[in-house]
């Protein structure tokens, strides 16, 4: 590496060491010496005759001029004392240029940086500018690795399923509120950049609700090919022969709905000091539904019909995160997490509708597209200590372009009926509340 150096130009302090003085005497004699030898080489061109030396005040060798002088001024000039002589400090007397004050000031002007925000490794100095003897250089912030898990309960519930039924008689309730863990682990091995994994689920929410002496009108309807092809009606126990009623009763009705939901993921995390945090990476999403509806007169197939459905979202893909931190007072502060994924969704659905022992409807299909899900949770976190703190807040999933049960249902059957393709245009929205802890270490 090539260095560039020049001396110093600072007027000399008044107060000087034995180092200065040691390096001032040096100086002076190498002065006296030059003053001497060009005192001699004067005398040896010019005949020694003070005549001669005065009339010629400069005498030119090697391309120099050299001052000629007096025997007696040289002797002189050894005489001055040192207290005259126009020195600098010698710290100061040879600076470097662009110097970088690094690991310690040493000399010149602070230079240096922090290399950006990676704090791991040795220190170095910095201060934009500031001498490094006046104390103007500031030393690096330092930073001690550390790992983090945060073990939290989700208790969330999939919305939009009050009063769902294919019956015309009854209807299932609402989903319950369901826990589930949420597991993260992450390191930060320069307080900066680390990464992070983190699982959740399973999800499980089941309703179901049954009817006994009722008929099993349903919202579906039948087509089929008879004396007569333009009867249309709905079912379960609506037969084609005319032996029977629609508007019989049934022994027993039920329905049945279920979701379940699970989540794991991948993440780069940037963290900027304890405010905020910015994640990227990947996650896998799986969500699954299935809804039953049977009517049962007795053990035999002809005293039996059913409407069956499952959907089934695979989805793996990208997605963004950040998380901010706000003081409220004291150990408690505020914050707000937010995440944004565009996932390639494999999705199946499968739908069966069966009516005393007679297949009225059967379809199965699976395709591939584009879903999103977005997260956004805030609450309040209470730090006990340097490395335990608890938190509580709200939740809210939303789920686009994604395949239900609901939506593989068809709403005509018989042998005419259509079959169709899978449906993954529906959109879920989950909502709830979490409970947790993190522990650094």
């Amino acid at each position: 590496m090539n260095m560039t150096w020049f001396p110093s130009t600072t007027t000399a302090s008044t107060e000087t060491d034995s180092t200065t003085i040691g390096c001032a005497m040096k100086i002076k004699c190498l002065r006296t010496l030059k003053w001497g030898m060009a005192f001699a080489l004067a005398g040896m061109l010019t005949g020694n005759t003070d005549v001669h030396a005065q009339q010629s005040q400069f005498v030119q060798h090697g391309g120099q001029a050299f001052p000629v002088v007096q025997a007696s001024d040289a002797m002189a000039m050894m005489a001055t004392p040192m207290e005259t002589a126009p020195l600098t400090n010698l710290d100061n007397a040879i600076q470097q240029v662009g110097h970088h004050c690094n690991g310690s000031c040493g000399t010149g002007q602070c230079g240096g940086s922090c290399s950006g925000m990676n704090y791991g490794g040795g220190s170095s100095m910095y201060g934009a500018g500031a001498s490094c003897n006046s104390g103007g250089c500031m030393e690096c912030p330092t930073c001690e690795p550390y790992k983090y898990a945060r073990v939290e309960a989700v208790y969330m519930r999939r919305e939009d399923m009050n009063n769902f039924t294919r019956s015309q008689l009854f209807e299932l309730d609402e989903y319950d509120f369901e826990w589930a863990p949420r597991v993260t682990f992450g390191s930060v091995p320069d307080c900066v950049n680390g990464t992070e994994v983190s699982f959740t689920g399973p999800l499980n929410w089941e309703t179901s609700t049954s009817r006994t002496g009722i008929n099993g009108r349903t919202f579906l309807t039948e087509s089929y090919d008879a004396v007569d092809p333009d009867v249309g009606f709905v079912f379960l126990y609506d037969p084609t022969n005319l032996a029977d009623s629609a508007n019989d009763a049934i022994a027993l009705q039920r329905q049945r709905y279920e979701s379940t939901y699970w989540t794991a993921e991948a993440v780069q995390t940037m963290m900027a000091w304890d405010i905020a945090k910015f994640s990227f990476g990947g996650r896998f999403v799986s969500f699954e539904e299935e809804y039953s509806y049977t009517a049962s007169n007795g053990v035999a197939a002809v005293d039996n019909g059913r409407i069956a459905s499952d959907a089934t979202n695979n989805m793996i893909g990208l997605q963004v995160g950040l998380e901010i931190f706000t003081p409220v007072c004291n150990n408690v502060s505020s914050f707000i997490r937010g995440k944004a994924g565009a996932y390639w969704n494999l999705s199946e659905g499968k739908a069966i509708v069966e009516d005393q022992g007679e297949r009225l409807y059967r379809s199965s299909d699976d395709d591939g597209g584009l879903a999103g899900l977005f997260e956004l949770s805030s609450g309040l976190q209470y730090q006990l200590g340097e490395l335990l703190a608890v938190h509580a807040g709200t939740e809210l999933w939303y789920m686009t372009e994604v395949a239900t049960a609901e939506n593989q249902i068809p709403s005509l059957v018989g042998l005419d009926a259509r079959r169709r393709n899978v449906n993954s245009g529906d959109d879920v929205l989950f909502l709830g509340f979490n409970f947790g802890a993190t522990l650094k270490f």
